[in-house]
């Protein structure tokens, strides 16, 4: 399945950065310790588009939601230290690869204000991209 595929070369690149913190990954169970940073992914799929005339090639489009969270009362730098890591990693021009799938990153990423979020304070960042698929 394609989107499995698109997934799979997005969290590769995420899972890449140094230094690594824990992630929650979408329908697993995760518990965040006390006292320490993680980061949550989610895939937001947009609507296929069908492109040339005979409707034979599909650009798959989507978001790769990356929220952080850190503990409170540790000021806003160290989340959001790590949102500009996260945005240097996935700079456009950039094509991942998963076998003989692509993956464009489409812009820059971005990196959205902070807020407390229990005792946490959130960053979310935004990974846009795209994929064409023929069969």
């Amino acid at each position: 399945m394609s989107l499995a595929l698109i997934e799979a070369a997005l969290e590769e690149r995420l899972l890449a950065i140094t230094p690594a913190i824990a992630t929650a990954f979408e329908n697993k169970t995760y518990t965040p310790v006390a006292g320490t940073e993680y980061q949550r992914i989610n895939h937001l799929t947009n609507t296929p588009v069908d492109h040339a005339v005979t409707l034979d090639v599909t650009e798959d489009r989507g978001i790769l939601q990356v929220s952080l969270f850190y503990p409170l009362d540790k000021g806003r730098v160290p989340a959001k230290t790590r949102a500009q890591l996260i945005r240097d990693q996935f700079k456009p021009p950039l094509t991942l690869t998963k076998g003989a799938l692509k993956v464009e990153i489409t812009k820059t990423p971005s990196i959205g204000s902070g807020y407390p979020d229990g005792d946490r304070y959130m960053v979310p960042v935004s990974i846009y991209w795209r994929s064409f698929q023929t069969p």
